[in-house]
């Protein structure tokens, strides 16, 4: 209620009351202090009282008027000091500026430690924003930590990053992650399944049905060629081989990696069939031929190759035949 309505409806209270109390007695009374008498109508005595906590009343709430204000008229300042002081810790700079009330207190810590140029640790009384930093620190010095008191989505940043920690922490918790995922939204999932590739069983790998980018490929073939516990059936190999597009200049990487791990009959049996899937795997079929010595075998291929251009195994084998062994690495 505003100050003026209730010194309005204090009058009004006051004039009724002395007119009923006047009704019901129309006399007067006299008061004696200290040898000074005064006499007045019983209804004036008795709404003096009244009057009397009315006025104080009004002193009261109007010193608390002027206190509110005045608190009102610091907050606008403040509010427009801080607008200038984000703006200087935002780019850098040592700010001077001082509030006059506690109300931007927490917001100046914050503002500091959300700033990419300050490093101190916020100086905050709010126990609550402490223990948020304090995570957040935490969570960005890699450590994982428990955010289920704060009920935050599964999409929120502060839990991806979380996630990200556990993950790097253990690389199994990827299965869990993946759980009933049938794409790849985000980039969490998207660690996870690297983790996965990185990790896993060849066997277990095989459960995702998520489409293998020719890094995803690259990465296993490398996996395989270089790592003995890491196993997968040499149908296994050409499925993943033949599942993306790749260059002959790939497919040739790829098939000189592999030389380190499987036998030279087997890894030329292997890309034999893969060149029926993979015109481009072809380059790499005659590279190996050429590696591992098996000329004649070459020399036929070259001879049935239907006019395709081969010109650096023939020019390989006719250097071969005038006694120049050169490897074939001179060429790809």
């Amino acid at each position: 209620m505003k100050i003026k309505h209730f010194v309005v409806y204090s009058l009004i209270y006051i004039g009724l009351v002395a007119a009923v109390t006047f009704m019901v007695n129309p006399s007067s009374y006299e008061v004696g202090l200290m040898g000074i008498r005064v006499r007045l109508p019983v209804a004036i005595w008795f709404v003096l009282p009244l009057l009397f906590i009315v006025i104080l009343s009004i002193l009261h709430v109007g010193y608390y008027g002027l206190k509110t204000a005045s608190a009102r008229y610091a907050i606008k300042n403040d509010m427009e000091i801080y607008d200038t002081y984000a703006k200087e810790i935002l780019l850098g700079v040592e700010s001077d500026k001082k509030f006059k009330t506690s109300t931007f207190k927490t917001a100046n810590e914050v503002t500091k430690y959300l700033s990419p140029w300050h490093e101190n640790e916020p100086n905050l009384q709010d126990p609550d924003i402490t223990e948020i930093i304090n995570i957040l620190n935490l969570i960005n010095a890699g450590e994982v930590v428990d955010l289920k008191k704060f009920k935050l989505k599964s999409d929120n940043p502060v839990v991806l990053k979380n996630e990200q920690n556990k993950l790097r922490k253990n690389p199994s918790y990827a299965s869990e992650i993946l759980k009933n995922r049938s794409s790849l939204d985000n980039d969490l999932e998207k660690s996870a399944y690297k983790a996965v590739l990185e990790n896993a069983k060849y066997f277990d790998i095989k459960k995702y049905d998520f489409e293998k980018s020719k890094f995803d490929i690259r990465l296993l073939v490398s996996r395989y060629a270089n790592d003995e516990s890491f196993e997968m059936t040499k149908d296994d190999l050409i499925v993943l081989l033949s599942s993306a597009e790749f260059s002959e200049a790939e497919y040739i990487d790829m098939a000189k990696e592999l030389t380190t791990r499987l036998e030279p009959d087997t890894l030329v049996a292997i890309f034999d069939r893969l060149k029926d899937k993979k015109q481009d795997a072809g380059e790499a079929y005659l590279y190996l031929l050429y590696e591992f010595g098996m000329i004649e075998e070459l020399r036929e291929k070259l001879l049935y190759s239907d006019g395709e251009d081969h010109d650096k195994f023939e020019t390989l084998i006719f250097l071969r035949d005038h006694g120049k062994n050169v490897p074939a690495s001179y060429f790809f």
